[in-house]
């Protein structure tokens, strides 16, 4: 009794420092994959509050534009603009074998046409922010469970969503 007394405080401790040293990793642009319409950014170590993921994306968005300059295409259009968790790298297009039913389907898949490789996929479920800009020039930052919105020079507004029970 007197060791588990010992190890589990040992346990939080090292789990908390685990916790707070991933959060401390600077983010990783791992890749910039654009075409006519979107633009998708394949990052690793992505703040995990949607606060701090809008934070990151206002402090780099004009160092990503000056490597990429497709980005916010700064004519005034819109632009759309999807950040994926790249956790599980690059995989091959095929079926999903983790589902328990067998499929013959790839739609859980991102596959990008300019890699000539047979690893040029990532999995859909690793989205993690999705920003726009419309053409009025308002900001939009979606991310799972949360919308926000900055009209140009206005603040930034948790959009409140509209549930239709029918």
């Amino acid at each position: 009794m007197k060791k588990v007394k010992k190890i589990f405080p040992a346990l939080v401790v090292l789990s908390w420092l685990y916790v707070v040293f991933s959060m401390l990793q600077p983010v990783e642009i791992v890749a910039v994959h654009h075409d006519k319409f979107t633009t998708d950014i394949l990052v690793k170590n992505f703040p995990l509050t949607n606060q701090r993921k809008i934070d990151w994306w206002k402090k780099n968005a004009g160092a990503l534009n000056k490597k990429y300059p497709f980005i916010l295409n700064e004519s005034g259009e819109t632009f759309w603009i999807t950040i994926w968790d790249f956790k599980d790298g690059y995989q091959q297009e095929k079926p999903d074998d983790t589902t328990f039913f067998p499929s013959h389907s790839t739609d859980h898949l991102l596959c990008f046409e300019e890699i000539k490789a047979a690893e040029r996929c990532i999995r859909k479920e690793n989205w993690l922010m999705l920003v726009t800009r419309a053409t009025t020039g308002t900001i939009s930052y979606t991310m799972k469970g949360a919308s926000y919105y900055q009209k140009t020079d206005g603040p930034l507004t948790l959009e409140k969503r509209v549930f239709d029970a029918h």
